[in-house]
């Protein structure tokens, strides 16, 4: 009978084990399971968090160095030389594999990092087949306003281990908009002009709208329809008669090519000598990047000089760069 009971017993704890590892497995796998939503409403699934990124354009590329993870980027966007804030952040990208481009992208150089992930704009859709034919696992971006770019920061930190790193930058987001609105509106109005022309400006639906609004100021051509820069006559320019001036870090022209040319000598931002280009050499703040946050807060040291001050802004953009990049920027850089 003891016999009989051990057998028993040893049966009856065999087949808890059993049922308690049937019913913990799923569990366990669920859990290390990541499944998310990209930008182009794809279901990504991961098993783990992805721990080799190759990163298709400076904005994702940008992104990864934010949420600190430059360590685990195996391939990059062409040309990084151009993006001074790698050399200053972490120069050992610059000798990362080069997978392409808006425009190409080189897909037998990308499966030869042997990635957990590629992070893939949505412009670059088409390519999406190539690499799921290899079996590699895709997160499509489209941060295009500052609510993708925080819902693409939101995702990376889902997928890559880093969401308390996105949670705090995007935190930062929120607060320093707060505190830019309780500065309060202004009268002011702005002209933005395009990288490429001053002849050129950011209509309604263009990100550098929402930049100028967030602000405090009034963009002068937020009644022109449209999601791209929008090119404008003098005459109109001249009609529009903005109070300021503002040129971004990429253009192709400087704020004496507007001093000297007369056609613009009736405008008020011209007569005024408000005519002012966003830093060069650090960043392109007036795009939705993780730093655009910086573009918005320059423009409201201009528009509320007397409240914010340059200094203060200076010492805003070093805490910045120190704290989401890990480096000490020169402040010499942060002009207006």
């Amino acid at each position: 009978m003891k016999k009989n009971l051990k057998k028993a017993c040893r049966f009856l704890v065999c087949l808890t084990m059993i049922f308690s590892l049937l019913a913990c497995s799923p569990a366990e796998k669920e859990e290390s399971t990541i499944v998310v939503t990209d930008q182009a409403g794809r279901e990504v699934t991961l098993n783990e968090p992805a721990k080799k990124i190759v990163s298709c354009y400076y904005i994702s590329t940008y992104a990864c160095l934010s949420l600190d993870l430059g360590d685990e980027l195996v391939g990059i966007e062409m040309k990084p030389e151009s993006r001074p804030i790698y050399q200053m952040a972490q120069p050992e990208l610059l000798d990362l594999p080069q997978v392409g481009s808006l425009k190409e992208l080189n897909i037998e150089a990308i499966a030869a990092t042997d990635p957990d992930l590629v992070i893939l704009p949505l412009k670059l859709k088409d390519k999406l087949s190539s690499l799921e034919e290899l079996d590699i696992n895709v997160l499509i971006v489209n941060p295009e306003s500052h609510d993708l770019l925080v819902e693409m920061l939101e995702l990376l930190g889902e997928v890559c281990d880093r969401e308390e790193e996105a949670e705090k930058l995007t935190d930062y987001y929120e607060e320093e908009l707060e505190e830019i609105e309780e500065l309060g509106k202004t009268e002011t109005t702005v002209y933005m002009t395009a990288n490429s022309s001053y002849l050129e400006t950011a209509p309604k639906d263009l990100y550098q709208n929402d930049l100028i609004e967030a602000a405090g100021g009034i963009n002068v051509a937020q009644d022109i329809e449209g999601d791209y820069w929008t090119p404008v006559s003098y005459e109109t320019l001249i009609k529009m008669n903005p109070d300021i001036i503002v040129i971004p870090a990429g253009a192709s022209f400087g704020v004496d090519d507007i001093y000297s040319d007369q056609q613009l000598s009736a405008v008020d931002a011209v007569k005024n000598q408000h005519v002012y280009a966003m830093p060069k050499g650090i960043e392109e703040w007036d795009s939705p990047i993780p730093s655009g946050i910086l573009g918005t807060m320059w423009l409201a040291s201009l528009l509320h000089e007397d409240q914010y001050s340059l200094d203060e802004f200076k010492d805003d953009v070093y805490d910045f760069y120190q704290e989401f990049y890990g480096f000490a920027i020169d402040k010499a850089l942060i002009t207006q």
